[in-house]
């Protein structure tokens, strides 16, 4: 009633006025009955009140319109002579539409609106509904409507977010979007970075531990995880004697690290997160269909030197090895550098997917699969953390 008598004082008030100052114009009364009853009657645009209703129009006519929750409006220009208005409005099904997380445009069969919305449809058939979610990636859900009445639709949207305890970014993806084991999957953005790495680093050795002199330059930690011989974006400094990214590699790609020095870090980022989630390396399978959505991306290809015989003159995209995080943009769900920049380790013992800059562009596709000496540190091998689920508290807050 709230929206109605707002509407029937502007109806009673325009009768008053236009009978006082336009005398010329004459009013005759309407009666609007519609079946069923208990509709919202609007005359002129103006919601009257609920049929059936008794109102003065003018005899030169009135557009009226009937509108119910579950049936399809009904309207009618009437002209004079005017008396008794009969409307039958159509049963149809009432769908409300709610979106996780809401606030996404909703497309279906001419109709455009926000969640959390509801739409009429036509009973006996199916109708496609489309929710646009704030990255840009739609979810289409088509829902078989066979009787008349109420039904909830309820739809799962990729949407990013921050971590406020670690500052780090995830993109979350719906189970509707991936093959019913492996979903909804919370993911980096990002491939693990040296500043990320770094402090993880500071964490577990925070004296950064040595055990003779023959480590000159190294720690304890740095040869259990980093067993490499050549110099990685992560090293220390003596006198804050703490780890830190090397100069210009903060928002880099970590590398070097061994497999068992990824699997540490995703044990040590579950404790650390405010999500909630048990964090891992992704599975071949669960990789290959986050990455498939940006296959039409950019890949990383540098070494501008041609130190590597087999590369190709023109591939030159200005970083000497890796490119910094977001550098060659984002999948429709939010991910960036899944193919290129460097091979990232997966749950699977010593095997590596999705190429590097030291690849061909070849082997920078989802489903590239490198096998590699799980205990030792590559420069072009790097990863990212995934989690089965959603953060519940998040998704809410939204």
């Amino acid at each position: 009633m709230k929206k109605v008598l707002p509407g029937l004082l502007l109806v009673v008030l325009s009768v008053f006025i236009a009978q006082k100052f336009f005398p010329q114009i004459r009013m005759e009364q309407l009666t609007v009955v519609t079946i069923p009853g208990g509709a919202i009657v609007s005359l002129n645009g103006v919601p009257a009140g609920l049929s059936p209703l008794r109102r003065f129009v003018p005899c030169g006519g009135v557009f009226v319109v009937a509108e119910k929750d579950g049936f399809f409006p009904s309207d009618s220009l009437v002209k004079a002579p005017l008396d008794t208005l009969f409307l039958q409005l159509r049963e149809g099904c009432l769908l409300v539409v709610n979106t996780n997380p809401p606030g996404c445009q909703i497309i279906s069969s001419g109709y455009a609106g926000i969640s959390p919305c509801s739409l009429v449809v036509e009973s006996g058939n199916s109708v496609e509904i489309t929710a646009l979610g704030e990255m840009g990636i739609s979810v289409t859900r088509v829902v078989n409507v066979l009787t008349p009445g109420v039904r909830v639709v309820e739809i799962a949207v990729p949407f990013e977010f921050t971590d406020q305890s670690t500052r780090f970014d995830f993109s979350v993806i719906s189970r509707d979007l991936l093959p019913f084991a492996m979903g909804p999957l919370t993911v980096g953005r990002y491939e693990v970075t040296a500043s990320q790495f770094a402090d993880f680093m500071n964490a577990v050795d925070p004296w950064l531990f040595t055990d003779s002199t023959s480590l000159r330059g190294r720690t304890c930690l740095m040869d259990s995880i980093l067993k490499c011989n050549w110099r990685g974006p992560v090293g220390f400094n003596a006198d804050t004697t703490a780890y830190v990214p090397l100069e210009g590699m903060s928002n880099h790609p970590m590398v070097g690290m061994t497999w068992n020095g990824a699997e540490w870090y995703c044990e040590w980022f579950s404790t650390v997160n405010s999500t909630g989630l048990e964090f891992r390396l992704p599975n071949c399978d669960e990789w290959e269909t986050l990455a498939a959505s940006g296959s039409e991306i950019t890949v990383n290809l540098s070494d501008i030197n041609e130190t590597i015989l087999t590369r190709h003159s023109e591939l030159d995209d200005g970083w000497r090895e890796t490119a910094p995080s977001g550098a060659m943009g984002r999948s429709r769900w939010g991910l960036c550098e899944m193919q290129g920049n460097v091979w990232e380790w997966t749950f699977s013992e010593g095997i590596a997917i999705g190429g590097s800059w030291l690849s061909s562009v070849e082997d920078c596709r989802a489903e590239s699969v490198i096998e590699l000496n799980d205990n030792l540190g590559y420069p072009f091998v790097g990863f990212r953390v995934v989690a089965t689920g959603f953060p519940e508290d998040i998704i809410q807050s939204r």
